[in-house]
């Protein structure tokens, strides 16, 4: 009974989604990465630069275990007109909710005008292209001019819904993808 049990659970795990929340900022000319709320990438700091500084040491003293077998028979890469297709017949995709704030002004009013104009089509554009990959559940994009100021900023928080099962198909639509090429030997 607790096989039967654990079984049940393991399965739901796999088709339970899993919200993950993004967030892009731009403010003071600092950009800024969170990913649930902790600061990921930063023009100034983040946890990237920790990683990255780490990362060059552990390289200055790993310089000999560089040996890397070249001769290989097969390359494989990556075909994106396939990929399109695929992500694009794809039944199973994950779910995404998108908010985004602009701010932004121009010195002359007339060309801050027009810039809001053409600001304002974003919106669309950004569906389109999302809509390859994910349902899209909201897409709410707030564009406000401030006119006769030279500012910019700019927001956008985003939840992605998806579970294992999406993530596992998703890779086999990428594996699918993949084109394979015979290279000579060197």
């Amino acid at each position: 009974m607790s096989l039967f049990i654990t079984f049940l659970i393991l399965i739901s795990i796999l088709f339970i989604p899993i919200p993950l929340k993004i967030k892009i900022e731009y403010l003071n000319q600092n950009l800024n990465l969170k990913l649930f709320n902790h600061i990921i990438f930063s023009s100034q700091n983040g946890i990237e630069s920790n990683l990255l500084k780490k990362f060059i040491k552990k390289q200055k003293y790993n310089t000999k275990k560089n040996n890397i077998n070249k001769k290989t028979l097969h390359s494989k890469k990556l075909s994106l007109k396939k990929l399109y297709k695929n992500m694009k017949l794809n039944k199973f995709k994950p779910k995404i909710k998108l908010n985004g704030d602009i701010n932004y002004g121009i010195e002359d009013a007339a060309l801050c005008a027009l810039l809001y104009g053409l600001l304002c089509n974003i919106s669309s554009f950004i569906y389109i292209l999302l809509k390859i990959i994910f349902k899209i559940k909201t897409l709410d994009l707030n564009i406000n001019p401030k006119f006769n100021t030279f500012t910019l900023s700019f927001g956008i928080t985003s939840i992605f819904y998806f579970n294992i099962a999406n993530i596992i198909y998703i890779l086999y639509l990428i594996f699918k993808s993949m084109e394979i090429k015979e290279v000579a030997p060197k």
